[in-house]
This record gives structure tokens, sequence and C-alpha cells, in this order.
């Protein structure tokens, strides 16, 4: 007995109708996707800490002051991690906008891997990074340099490092990416024949 079952189009002929999945092949796709954007998340992680130049700053009063201050330096390791996460979603979600068939799971699915996935890139560029910064600060004396943490948010004390609008870079890539796979795609636009 086959995985999958063909049914007959309106016309009559076999085969070339919607494909009806097992309960079982349809967990193995979701769990394929899954693993493909967590481990392409985490690949981004290590990429993103690889390409990224620590900024250095100054230990004054047991604070750390980012020098020389401004938003070029401050805001680098967000634009890199945009730059990064929005191709990795939209290379993604396009694979997996190749597997025709229950489009509805393929997109739930996409979109919280996507989000899964930008958490992991964070969590293993912060890990491979330097520590925070304001932490060693605390015990340093004055005028000591240390390079700045990688985070999402700018270094200023305070900040949570998850709440950034940058973790939506990878899920707006994938959802941007199966948009053009299920309009683009070879099955999308493409012109039936009539007769």
């Amino acid at each position: 007995m086959s995985d999958v079952t063909h049914a007959a189009d309106p016309q009559g002929e076999a085969g070339e109708g919607p494909v009806t999945a097992s309960p079982r092949r349809l967990l193995l796709r979701v769990l394929a996707i899954l693993a493909g954007f967590v481990a392409a998340g985490a690949a981004g992680g290590v990429l993103w800490e690889r390409l990224w130049d620590a900024p250095t700053g100054l230990a004054f009063e047991g604070r750390w002051y980012l020098e020389p201050a401004g938003p070029d330096f401050a805001f680098e390791a967000i634009a890199l991690f945009v730059v990064i996460a929005f191709p990795i979603g939209l290379l993604l979600a396009v694979l997996a906008g190749r597997w025709r068939g229950h489009e509805t799971v393929t997109v739930v699915t996409v979109l919280v891997a996507a989000g899964v996935a930008a958490a992991v890139m964070y969590a293993v560029g912060s890990a491979l990074g330097p520590p925070d910064p304001q932490a060693l600060a605390a015990g340093r004396p004055d005028y000591t340099p240390l390079p700045g943490d990688l985070g999402l948010t700018a270094p200023d004390q305070g900040r949570v490092p998850w709440h950034s609008t940058a973790l939506v870079a990878l899920p707006a890539g994938a959802m941007a990416g199966l948009v053009g796979s299920y309009l683009l795609g070879n099955r999308g636009f493409a012109r039936r024949s009539r007769g």
C-alpha cells in the first residue's frame, strides 16, 4: 500500500490531481523543515559572530561606554543580523515551498521554524561573542578598554537583549520566499491548456 494516494482530476485523468500524504509523511515534512531552519539559524549565528567586529569601549565609574560613541558603531551588529537572517529565511522558504501539497501546514511550519531559527541565530551568535561589557566594567578601573557584546539592542544599561524588531528579519524573509515560491513557482502563473 502506498503512502500517497492520487485523486483523479475532473477530466478523469488519473495521477494529475491533488496529492494527499499520510500523517507520517506530513510529520516528516514538518520535522525536516524545522530541522533545516534550526541548523541554518545556528550557522547564521556563527556567521554573524565571525563577520562582526566588536566595537571597543571604556570602563568609567563602574559603567561601560562605547568609544567612539555613535549609531554607526552601536547598530552594526543589528544591521549585520538582518543582512544575514533575511536571505536565510528567503532561501529556506523557497526550498520548503517546492514541496507541493499541504500548503497551509507548510506556511505555519515555516513561520514557526523561522521564528525559532531567529532565536537560535541570536543565541548562538551572542554566546560566541564577548560577554556583556556592563557587567565587566563594574569591577574594572576607569579607562580600561573593553570590547562590546554582540546583541540586537543599543549597548545602553537596562536594555533587554531580546526586545528587538531585528528578530523578525528571518521570518519576514521566509514569508517573502513562500509567497514567491507559491505565486511564481513552476505551477503559479503557468498557462494551462484549455483543450
